[in-house]
């Protein structure tokens, strides 16, 4: 590992028990006792004259590498004992998981063929799943759930992470007649409720002007306003009508994002479809961040398995080459 990749885990570097470090002051304390008051030989004689000639001052230095690898380990043992730790991922911030809700249009216009998805023409609601499937994969931390509408509507997957599982379940889906958005609408925000203090959001996709069943989308969204539920809407239109999207009670619908702080967006192919998601996800992630809850990884073992490497070769040393006659 390089310098500067080593440098981040440096920042983060902690000891979870620091309070055990200061038992490393004892140990000059020991050393200096050890130094003062233990016996300096195992043998004793009256005069050391009868040694002199085999006294070698080079043995006695090597002598005292026993001393330093004995004190060395000790110290190793309380840096390990004090739980050395560097934080596992590396950043300031990380992308805020949030709770999204998805409306959507199954209507028997949505079964369309018009568009076209890898050289072959697919109906909107075929293409409307594929956009979806990568939307999804994009946002691994974010609960999302589905619901469908098309004269009724009917709740598809509560918030889940289980994002596979929320795609099958979208491709079981059949179109039917009729349209209403407003029901959709009130049965994503009854499921969005429970999440307190958390992003509330509903992406809302139909390819309808006309709002012909169930409860009008423009109170619903004033209701969902006082909420705090942030409403994007994805119409899907025919080319010569791009640019023309209607904000009269012909389209009723364009209030949801007007009320609720929310954008619109207008696509007539399956490109639109697919940019305007990558829109929206660049969109929520740039605005919804907050701290990472931080993990730390355990250092301990490369303090410990230094020190018992050492005290095995001051024991190994000990009983060998620089062994003391009893």
């Amino acid at each position: 590992m390089s310098w500067t990749e080593l440098q981040p885990y440096l920042k983060t570097f902690r000891f979870a028990a620091p309070w055990l470090l200061l038992l490393l002051l004892l140990i000059p304390l020991w050393a200096w006792l050890r130094g003062r008051f233990a016996p300096v030989a195992a043998v004793a004689f009256s005069s050391s004259e009868l040694l002199r000639a085999a006294a070698r001052q080079a043995r006695f230095q090597r002598k005292q590498w026993l001393a330093v690898f004995r004190y060395l380990a000790l110290a190793l043992l309380l840096i390990a004992l004090a739980r050395p730790q560097v934080e596992e991922g590396i950043g300031d911030e990380d992308a805020k998981g949030i709770n999204i809700m998805l409306v959507l249009d199954f209507s028997g216009t949505m079964a369309t063929r018009d568009f076209t998805m890898e050289n072959k023409k697919v109906t909107r609601s075929e293409a409307l799943i594929k956009v979806i499937g990568e939307f999804l994969k994009s946002r691994p931390r974010d609960r999302i759930g589905a619901v469908r509408f098309d004269r009724e509507a009917f709740l598809i997957s509560p918030l889940t992470l289980d994002h596979e599982w929320l795609v099958a379940r979208l491709k079981e889906e059949k179109t039917g007649h009729g349209t209403a958005p407003g029901s959709g609408l009130l049965i994503a925000a009854e499921h969005l409720l429970p999440a307190t203090n958390q992003t509330k959001l509903i992406i809302l996709v139909s390819d309808a002007e006309q709002v012909n069943a169930g409860a009008p989308p423009d109170q619903v969204s004033k209701e969902l306003a006082k909420l705090k539920i942030k409403v994007h809407l994805v119409q899907i239109v025919d080319f010569k009508d791009m640019g023309m999207l209607r904000q009269d009670r012909g389209n009723e619908m364009a209030e949801a994002p007007r009320l609720t702080g929310g954008q619109l967006f207008q696509v007539a192919d399956y490109n639109g479809l697919r940019s305007v998601y990558q829109q929206i996800d660049k969109l929520e992630k740039a605005k919804f961040t907050e701290g990472k809850q931080k993990s730390y990884r355990e250092l301990m073992a490369w303090f410990a398995a230094p020190a018992l490497a050492l005290l095995l070769l001051e024991l190994a040393l000990r009983q060998t080459v620089w062994r003391r006659l009893p």
